[in-house]
C-alpha cells in the first residue's frame, strides 16, 4: 500500500519531470525526478546549488525576481525558462511551483520539458538590450498572437497592464550609468516574472512598459515593487513614481475581433511618447483612449457597412499626347474626415484588408456601370502591403475579381507601403501571382523612403509612381531634379514605366517630358471627381501601342504594356 507521500509524489510527477525544494535564499535543498535529463545532474548532486546555476543567464534574473515577490501560500504561474545544459544549446522548460508559509519558508518548484522552444520567443533582435524585455514591436506581435489564439474562447483570464515611470529624466540625472542599467534590468526581470509564460512583457518606450498577466497578479503591489527598485538604485532614495493602468481583456459590448483591435491600438498610442496617454493621469488617459478608440472603430465599421465611403477617380495621362491612360480610385469618406487619416486608422486597428476590399468592389462596380453604357476605362486601386502580406486577403481579393473576370485586366494594382514591407521575397511571389491573373502592378511613392531602391531590386513590377515631392521641387532644386532624372533612367533601363504625381503646372509637365517620364497625374490634368466621363469603348486607347518609346531591355517577368 502506498504512503501519502508517495501518492503526492505520483500526483506531482504526473504533471512535471523534476521536483525541487528551494529555500528562501534560492538554494536547492533537494531534487527528485528526471534530473539527469533536464539538469544533467543526479538527484544527490543538486542540494546546495543556487537556482542561478540551473537557469540560463537570460532567465535567472527573472526567476530570482519571481521567487522574491511570490507571496506565501501562493501558486507560481508556469513560465518558460531556459536551463543550463553544459552545452551551447540551452534546454527549454516550464517552471512552476508553490510557496509555503512557515518558520522556514520553502519553494516547491516543478520543471517540465517545454512543448515549444523558448528560443522562438527570445530572438535577440526582439529584445530591448537594457531591460531584457520584448521591444515594442515584438510585444505587440506577441500580444496579437495571444489575442488571436483566444478567438472563440473567453480571454477573461488575461489582463493587460501598462506602466509608466514618472520623473525618469530627473532620476537619470541623479544616478550613474551602471545604476540606471541595473535598475532597468531589475524592472525588466520583475515584469517578466509577473507576465504570462514569463515572456509577455515589453518595453514600449523610454519610460513605458506593458505586460499581459493573469488576474492573480496584484498590480498595485507590482507598481510598489517597481518604485522600490528605483529607490534602491537612487543615492537620494527618492526613485521614481510609478503609474499603472489595467485593461481587462475579457469581453464587453465589443466583438472579440473589435476588442483585439481596440487593445492593440491603445498599446500603440501608449507607446507614443507624444500621444494622448502622456497627458494627465495614466489611468484617466488610458480610459479616454480606450473610449475614443471604441467609438472610432464603431464609426469606421459603419462607414464601411453603410455606404458612407465613396470612390473618386483621378486621371493619369500619357505625357506625350495627354490622352487618359487610366484612372486612380481614391477613397472619399462622406463624413468629411481626411482620407489619409481614415487609411492610417484602418492600418493601425488592423482593418486595412476590409478597407481595400471595399474600394476594390466599388471600383469594379464603377467599371461595370461604364461597361453597361457602352463606355470603357481602366482603374488603379491601392492595395496596402499589409493586405498583400495576408494569404486570406489575397485569396479573397482574387475570388472577388474572378466574379467579374472581364475586369481583371482593367484593374491595375498600386502597392502602397505606409508600413514597411517586411518580406520582399514573399511579397514579390504574391505580386507575380496577381500579374499572372492579368493585373499590372505599380509601386507607389517611389523615392519617398530609403527602401525604394531595394524594393525595385526585389519586386518585379510594371510601373513606379514617383513621389510628388520631387516633382514639386525639381524646377527650383537641382539636386531633386538630378535624383528624379536618375530614377527615370533606372526605370527605363529596367523596362519599367514611370508615373509622376502631383503635376500642377505646364512647366512641370514639360520638364517631365524632357526627363522621359511616361505618364503624369495631378491637378493640371484633372482633379479627383465623383462624376465619371469615360470614352466609348471603341475609342479606348490601344494600350499595346502606348509605350513605344520604352526601351526593349526587360527584366525577368516584366510585361511590355498595361493593356488588354
Amino acid at each position: 500500500m502506498t504512503t501519502a507521500t508517495e501518492r503526492l509524489l505520483a500526483f506531482a510527477f504526473a504533471n512535471a519531470d523534476v521536483l525541487l525544494e528551494v529555500d528562501g535564499q534560492g538554494v536547492v535543498q533537494s531534487g527528485l525526478g528526471a534530473t539527469r535529463t533536464l539538469l544533467h545532474r543526479t538527484d544527490d548532486r543538486l542540494a546546495g546549488l543556487a537556482m542561478a546555476e540551473l537557469i540560463a543567464s537570460a532567465d535567472s534574473a527573472m526567476v530570482d525576481a519571481m521567487l522574491r515577490v511570490l507571496p506565501n501560500n501562493t501558486r507560481l504561474n508556469p513560465v518558460l525558462v531556459q536551463l543550463v545544459t553544459g552545452t551551447e544549446k540551452p534546454l527549454s522548460a516550464t517552471l512552476g511551483g508553490y510557496r509555503l508559509d512557515g518558520d522556514d519558508t520553502r519553494f516547491y518548484l516543478t520543471l517540465s520539458r517545454a512543448r515549444q522552444p523558448v528560443a522562438q520567443a527570445t530572438d535577440p533582435k526582439d529584445k530591448d538590450a537594457q531591460s531584457g524585455l520584448l521591444t515594442s514591436e515584438a510585444f505587440t506581435r506577441s500580444m496579437q498572437a495571444r489575442l488571436d489564439s483566444a478567438q472563440g474562447n473567453s480571454p477573461s483570464d488575461a489582463k493587460l497592464t501598462l506602466i509608466r515611470l514618472d520623473e525618469l529624466p530627473q532620476f537619470k540625472e541623479r544616478v550613474d550609468g551602471k545604476s540606471l542599467s541595473t535598475m532597468m534590468e531589475e524592472v525588466g526581470a520583475l515584469l517578466r516574472a509577473m507576465s504570462i509564460d514569463g515572456n509577455s512583457a515589453g518595453r514600449l518606450g523610454e519610460d513605458r512598459f506593458g505586460l499581459m498577466h493573469t488576474p492573480m497578479v496584484d498590480t498595485k503591489a507590482l507598481e510598489q515593487n517597481v518604485a522600490q527598485i528605483s529607490r534602491d538604485r537612487d543615492p537620494t532614495g527618492r526613485g521614481v513614481s510609478v503609474s499603472g493602468a489595467t485593461v481587462d481583456l475579457g469581453g464587453d459590448e465589443l466583438s472579440e475581433a473589435d476588442r483585439r483591435r481596440v487593445v492593440l491600438y491603445t498599446v500603440r498610442k501608449f507607446s507614443d511618447t507624444d500621444g494622448p496617454v502622456a497627458l494627465g493621469s495614466l489611468t484617466d488617459g488610458l480610459k479616454e483612449v480606450l473610449a475614443n478608440t471604441v467609438k472610432r472603430v464603431q464609426a469606421f465599421k459603419q462607414t464601411l457597412s453603410n455606404d458612407r465611403l465613396k470612390v473618386a477617380l483621378q486621371p493619369i495621362v500619357g505625357l506625350s499626347d495627354r490622352r487618359v491612360h487610366h484612372f486612380e480610385a481614391l477613397a472619399r469618406p462622406t463624413d468629411g474626415q481626411s482620407p489619409a487619416t481614415m487609411v492610417g486608422f484602418a492600418e493601425e486597428i488592423g482593418m486595412t484588408q476590409d478597407f481595400d476590399l471595399l474600394v476594390c468592389q466599388k471600383a469594379i462596380d464603377i467599371l461595370g456601370e461604364a461597361r453597361s453604357r457602352g463606355t470603357d476605362a481602366s482603374v488603379a486601386i491601392n492595395l496596402s502591403a499589409v493586405s498583400l502580406d495576408s494569404q486570406v486577403f489575397v485569396k479573397t481579393f482574387r475570388a472577388l475579381v474572378a466574379q467579374s473576370d472581364w475586369a481583371v485586366d482593367r484593374l491595375l494594382i498600386e502597392v502602397t507601403e505606409s508600413m514597411r514591407i517586411k518580406d520582399l521575397e514573399a511579397t514579390n511571389t504574391v505580386l507575380q501571382v496577381l500579374r499572372a491573373d492579368g493585373h499590372k502592378i505599380c509601386l507607389d511613392d517611389f523615392g519617398a523612403g530609403a527602401a525604394s531602391f531595394p524594393y525595385i531590386q526585389a519586386l518585379d513590377v510594371d510601373y513606379v509612381k514617383i513621389d510628388g515631392a520631387y516633382v514639386k521641387r525639381m524646377e527650383t532644386h537641382p539636386r531633386d531634379r538630378a535624383i528624379l532624372k536618375a530614377m527615370v533612367s533606372l526605370c527605363r533601363d529596367l523596362g519599367i514605366g514611370t508615373v509622376a504625381e502631383m503635376v500642377e503646372t505646364e512647366g512641370q509637365a514639360k520638364a517631365l517630358v524632357d526627363l522621359g517620364v511616361d505618364y503624369a497625374q495631378g491637378y493640371l490634368f484633372g482633379r479627383p471627381s465623383l462624376e465619371f466621363n469615360f470614352p466609348p469603348a471603341a475609342a479606348a486607347i490601344p494600350f499595346p501601342a502606348d509605350t513605344a518609346a520604352r526601351t526593349p531591355l526587360r527584366r525577368r517577368g516584366a510585361v511590355e504594356t498595361w493593356g488588354r
